[in-house]
């Protein structure tokens, strides 16, 4: 049989980058049929209802040339603990904890998941970030 190029979904291949740091002897095959078998994706890769209840999946990844300003923004956010959200005040809104941001822009930065308008726009937040720092 020849060689077949399987084109997995975007969780698929999310979830595969982290664990074959871990693992190298996964396949991606093997990683899709694990995620179907603890119901964290149907069978079409979309995520559960209950993956997504349970905050596993906090949104559907898009491809990186669909993304958005705001699939951007929700890929940072997502990164990060709830703890790093300070609610200051009516006037002033929420403050956002700078290291945790910074390690959120850093993995975004590093899986390649930000859209190219996305990744030029979060790597000048971050040089924002770094210049305060010194």
């Amino acid at each position: 049989m020849e060689n077949m190029n399987i084109v997995y979904p975007p969780l698929v291949e999310q979830m595969y980058e982290f664990m074959h740091k871990k693992d190298k002897s996964l396949t991606k095959q093997d990683v899709y049929k694990k995620a179907i078998e603890i119901n964290m994706i149907d069978q079409q890769g979309n995520p559960t209802q209950w993956a997504l209840d349970k905050g596993y999946i906090s949104e559907v990844p898009q491809s990186v040339e669909n993304a958005t300003p705001d699939a951007d923004l929700n890929n940072i956010f997502s990164r990060m603990p709830k703890e790093a959200f300070k609610y200051l005040n009516e006037h002033d809104g929420y403050a956002i904890d700078n290291i945790e941001l910074k390690k959120a822009i850093l993995s975004a930065l590093k899986d390649g998941s930000l859209s190219r308008v996305g990744r030029k726009n979060w790597l000048e937040v971050l040089a924002k970030i770094n210049s305060r720092e010194d």
